[in-house]
């Protein structure tokens, strides 16, 4: 392909299709120029990209919650639980509460139907604070074992518990497992 063509479908100048292929911006198919492009390039330089007061998104597709929302990868979940499977196995528990915070911070950016697959050890770093301190899942024999949000839910309590509560529980969103659950006054009526 042409650069000049490739410039033209990018909506951009022959001559910025020349400097960033200078850079290394592939030339050979609109896809890999868009890719190099979104991944070497400040989103807010690229044209298309940027904030135009005056300018009203196409009408037969305006943007979504999701787009705006950075989908955190299974792998990335799975390399922090990683991180913090290791410190725990060091008995390091600083450096896994602080790695534990930022996991569940990746679990916040992350759909509904992901399937981490995190040691027992670590879902329980994430979701200990809802167990009971005498559960039997805490007294485990294998606590490297690998499970889903899915094996971890059946392995918890009598009917189990559904995958998507277990990693909604995981982020933690209040704090819970920092600043302990909340204090209601009794009610006396």
């Amino acid at each position: 392909m042409q650069q000049k063509e490739l410039a033209n479908l990018l909506g951009v100048s022959p001559a910025i299709v020349s400097r960033h292929a200078k850079r290394g911006m592939p030339t050979d198919t609109l896809e890999r120029a868009q890719r190099w492009r979104k991944r070497h390039l400040e989103p807010g330089r690229v044209k298309g990209a940027r904030y135009t007061p005056n300018h009203d998104p196409a009408p037969e597709r305006l943007p979504s919650l999701t787009d705006a929302l950075p989908c955190v990868l299974e792998i990335e979940m799975e390399a922090a639980g990683d991180l913090i499977d290791a410190a725990l196995a060091r008995g390091n528990q600083y450096g896994a509460a602080i790695r534990t915070w930022q996991l569940r911070g990746l679990m916040r950016q992350t759909t509904g139907d992901a399937c981490p697959r995190l040691s027992l050890r670590v879902w329980l770093a994430l979701l200990g604070y809802w167990l009971h301190e005498d559960a039997e899942i805490r007294r485990a024999p294998n606590m490297g074992e690998l499970l889903t949000p899915d094996a971890f839910g059946a392995r918890v309590g009598d009917g189990g518990t559904p995958a998507h509560v277990v990693l909604f529980d995981a982020c933690d969103f209040d704090d819970v497992a920092i600043n302990g659950w909340p204090e209601y006054p009794d009610d006396e009526t």
